[in-house]
């Protein structure tokens, strides 16, 4: 076996903790889902849960800024996504 040091959020670890899962347990599981979706060429972020919550949002009424285009049915293409911090969190 191999052993492996990395560092975990403080917030994370105890959620971890507060579901009462072991660690090690955890993280080799999500490991070998990984390699297997690797092996298959199937490990797609855009098939994820939170990909899916971040199409499903649609910007009515888009600030210009954030317009970089029309798709071919001429709805309207904005690179909020891009911009998420630099929105939500009002940093420049």
């Amino acid at each position: 076996m191999t052993r492996l040091t990395i560092e975990i959020p403080d917030e994370l670890m105890s959620q971890l903790e507060h579901k009462g899962y072991p660690l090690q347990e955890i993280v080799v599981k999500a490991l070998e889902r990984y390699v297997e979706a690797k092996e298959e060429d199937d490990f797609d972020i855009t098939q994820s849960r939170t990909w899916e919550l971040c199409g499903a949002f649609k910007v009515t009424n888009p600030d210009p800024e954030y317009i970089v285009g029309r798709s071919e049915d001429g709805e309207i293409i904005t690179n909020y996504a891009e911009n998420v911090d630099r929105i939500i969190y009002r940093v420049n």
